[in-house]
Order: C-alpha cells, then sequence, then structure tokens
C-alpha cells in the first residue's frame, strides 16, 4: 500500500455517503453523494448519483496524489493530510454547493452532463471545485452502485448493532435505578435490621437481671431478701 493511499484511509475518505438536494431543471431531487478509494489505480473516487424514475444517472471523477497537492495550494494548507481531511469532513456534512453544465440533447430535452461541486474552507474561505463527468456506461455505474449499496447495507448492519447495544445498556440503568428508587422510597426506618433488634433484646435481658440481682439477699443470693421488719404491733396484743 502507498503513503498516498494511507493517508486517504487514515482521513476517513473511504466509502463516506451523503445526501444533497440537486434540482435539475424545474426539478429538484436528492443527489447521493459518495467517495471510494481504489486500491488498484491508487485514486480517490468521488462519485455523485441522481436517481430518476426512469434511469439513474450518474457522475464521476478520479483524483491523484498529484491532484490533491494541487487543491492543498490553492486552499492554502500546506500538508496533504489536513486536505484530504477537510475533504473528508465536507462530504460527510455535505458541506459544498453543486452547479450543472447543463445541455439539451437531439431531442430538446434538458440534460446535464457535467457537475461542478465546490468546497469551501470554513476557515480561510477559500474553496476548490471538482469537476465529475457523467458515466454513459452502464457497467461502471452498476460497479459503483454496487459499491454504494454494499456500503450503505454495511454500514445499517453496525447501526442496527449499536442502537441494540444502547438499548441493552438503557435497560439495565432503568432496572438499577428503579432500585435505588424502592430502596429509598419504601425503606426508610422501617427497615428491618437484624443486628439492631438482637441489641435491643440483649439490652433488655441485661436490664432484667439487674433487677432481679437488687431483691436477691447479700448474704444468700439464692434467697430473695426479706421485707424489712417494722416492730411490734401492741394493737394485736390487746386485742387478745
Amino acid at each position: 500500500m502507498s503513503a498516498f493511499v494511507e493517508l486517504l484511509r487514515k482521513s476517513n475518505l473511504d466509502y463516506i455517503v451523503s445526501r444533497k438536494p440537486f434540482k435539475v431543471g424545474s426539478r429538484s431531487d436528492d443527489m447521493i453523494f459518495a467517495s471510494f478509494i481504489d486500491m488498484k489505480i491508487k485514486k480517490l473516487q468521488v462519485i455523485a448519483c441522481l436517481d430518476k424514475l426512469d434511469s439513474v444517472t450518474m457522475w464521476s471523477t478520479s483524483l491523484d496524489e498529484r491532484a490533491f497537492q494541487l487543491n492543498a495550494r490553492l486552499l492554502d494548507i500546506t500538508e496533504l493530510g489536513e486536505t484530504m481531511i477537510f475533504l473528508s469532513e465536507r462530504i460527510n456534512e455535505a458541506d459544498f454547493t453543486l452547479a450543472k453544465a447543463a445541455s439539451t440533447n437531439s431531442d430538446g430535452q434538458y440534460e446535464v452532463s457535467q457537475v461542478n461541486v465546490t468546497f469551501t474552507h470554513p476557515k480561510n474561505k477559500q474553496s476548490i471545485t471538482l469537476q465529475l463527468y457523467e458515466h454513459i456506461d452502464e457497467g461502471e455505474k452498476t460497479l459503483f452502485l454496487s459499491k454504494i449499496l454494499l456500503h450503505v447495507f454495511k454500514r445499517n448492519e453496525q447501526l442496527l448493532t449499536e442502537v441494540k447495544t444502547q438499548q441493552l445498556r438503557i435497560k439495565e440503568l432503568s432496572t438499577k435505578a428503579q432500585r435505588v428508587q424502592s430502596r429509598s422510597s419504601g425503606g426508610g426506618n422501617r427497615t428491618f435490621d437484624g443486628n439492631k433488634l438482637l441489641a435491643s433484646n440483649n439490652q433488655k435481658g441485661n436490664i432484667n437481671k439487674i433487677q432481679e440481682r437488687t431483691q436477691m439477699s447479700l448474704i444468700n443470693p439464692t434467697v430473695k431478701r426479706r421485707k424489712a421488719a417494722t416492730g411490734v404491733n401492741y394493737d394485736d396484743e390487746d386485742s387478745d
């Protein structure tokens, strides 16, 4: 793999697909815009596809290392990789303008044989324009469309997996939150604590034992202390 292709891959320019409104004549349609790295010819291919009811119209251009160096100078950017990142961000965000080079065919119908795509740097306001030319060969169009379809299918699978993972995570967090809420609202002072109950029972038992001991005789602890003597009751003798 060449250093140029490696830079393209690191800049995430491979398999980008975005949509952009595009007006052709009096009709406005969505343009599918994509970029792919061709490993065989070591170039970046930029594709625009307009899906009509009767047929598919497609335009494309190829950018090699020399073309990127030229675009870097036009953007006042010194590093080639920075130019690639700029292009990747603009395509991902569909932040570009489309213009048509129009012509009419022999039947007088409106056609678009060339599409110009302009990317403007958000900081220095410098811009570059790529000229995309229409594909006539059906085999070439089928090849590009299959690449776009395959990428969209794979991307949808990735998104579905991410959605399922997030749903499971949300379910776990929701269950955890419900448990915490149940403990805080339903528990409070009524929460059963076996240790506290056992300590309370032991304390009561100790108090009862102390009270019983105070009623025992100091000489013979096994015999309860007798009541204190109250003296002679003379009233009883007189009665005899």
